[in-house]
């Protein structure tokens, strides 16, 4: 690392190109020019930094079993268990609401309302006069 940030190994076809016309510095391209050459090299930047996360960090593939997890001890087998049903508990309550259509939704909200009942938006002595 330098004073001005990190010095990265970068390359590209784009890249170079940009580098061969800046060889007489910056000031020598056009507005254009500049903002392609900076579109470049963060593209550069950005692939390598891709690259380098995609090395570090291997996408890891799930176990093929039944508590999804790596555990391999009777203890922690079960509670990978529990704690994948807890999960899957809390998430239903949300799939029910979301998968109700607004009809079911009204007669919900008429089934629920004591008989006779008429909301403040349907009385006619509240209803303002067109």
């Amino acid at each position: 690392m330098t004073e001005h940030g990190l010095i990265y190994n970068i390359a590209g076809n784009d890249l170079a190109k940009h580098r061969k016309q800046a060889r007489e510095g910056l000031a020598a391209l056009s507005r254009e020019e500049r903002q392609a050459y900076g579109a470049a090299v963060e593209a550069a930047v950005l692939a390598a930094q891709r690259r380098e996360a995609m090395r570090a960090c291997e996408a890891k593939h799930r176990p093929n079993c039944a508590s999804g997890s790596w555990a391999n001890m009777p203890g922690e087998v079960g509670e990978a268990t529990r704690r994948q049903q807890r999960a899957s508990l809390a998430a239903y309550a949300s799939q029910v609401r979301r998968a109700r259509t607004p009809h079911e939704w009204e007669s919900m909200y008429w089934d629920a309302m004591p008989e006779g009942f008429i909301p403040s938006w349907e009385h006619d002595d509240l209803k303002v006069a067109a």
